[in-house]
């Protein structure tokens, strides 16, 4: 039987998703619970990777198990009796022998949030840039990354992956009611570092340090040795995982 979960957490206190041989992970926080609540040892598969301190309103992650004595909608709950605060199992749910949090995956959300004026309250959550931001530009540039392009420049040079291409169908700037903004962006796929390295590219045009071509020509040369800004990881959230239609989860 396979089971889907669907996650949320504040990556503040965490080293990242992926469970690792020492730091606090999500992941790692997450296998316990199944292996305190089942009594065997679970592998957890999630969508994908968040680094330290990135946060998720809805990562998606799957594991198998031959049978359950606790009805699976009731999972969630289960779980998070047995998980800090700051990680909310959402919805359990089974899922098709087809489906995989990682590889079925069709489309990626993320968003990233700015504020204009300091604030303590969101101190965990939004990037505070100090300088005056020039919407116009940002708008500007936004666009130019929609559609399928080679983000060579815009990922960690230490990325194994040789495919750098990717294709952005969503790339939007929005002002809040409050005066901050939020950078909403869906793709097929992310590179690692790839919305952070974007993300303070752009914020680097929109100051007026760089100008829109010199965004546009590592954009269009695309080089894996560029010098580019990387956003903080503390305005960075997944917010949603999509499946094609046949193995979508419809969370409860």
């Amino acid at each position: 039987m396979k089971i889907a979960l669907l996650i949320q957490y504040d990556g503040t206190a965490y080293h990242g998703w992926q469970i690792q041989a020492d730091p606090e992970t999500i992941q790692g926080h997450i296998e316990r619970a199944l292996a305190k609540m089942f009594n065997t040892q679970l592998g957890l598969i999630g969508s994908g990777r968040t680094d330290s301190g990135v946060h998720a309103m809805g990562q998606v992650a799957h594991f198998e198990i031959d049978s359950s004595n606790i009805p699976v909608a009731n999972i969630c709950r289960a779980l998070n009796r047995q998980l800090p605060d700051d990680i909310r199992i959402i919805a359990s749910q089974t899922v098709d022998d087809r489906f995989h949090s990682r590889f079925a995956a069709r489309q990626r959300e993320y968003r990233y949030q700015i504020a204009q004026e300091p604030n303590v309250l969101s101190r965990n959550s939004r990037w505070h840039v100090r300088y005056p931001l020039d919407m116009d530009k940002l708008h500007e540039v936004s666009r130019s990354i929609l559609g399928e392009h080679d983000f060579s420049s815009f990922c960690y040079a230490g990325t194994e992956t040789e495919n750098m291409i990717c294709t952005i169908e969503e790339a939007i700037w929005q002002e809040t009611l409050s005066g901050d903004l939020d950078f909403i962006v869906r793709a097929d796929r992310f590179l690692h570092h790839m919305v952070r390295m974007l993300v303070g590219s752009m914020i680097e045009v929109a100051r007026g340090k760089w100008s829109v071509e010199h965004f546009n020509t590592l954009l269009n040369q695309p080089n894996r040795q560029s010098h580019v800004v990387t956003a903080p990881a503390k305005g960075l959230s997944l917010v949603k995982v999509s499946y094609p239609e046949a193995i979508q989860p419809m969370w409860l």
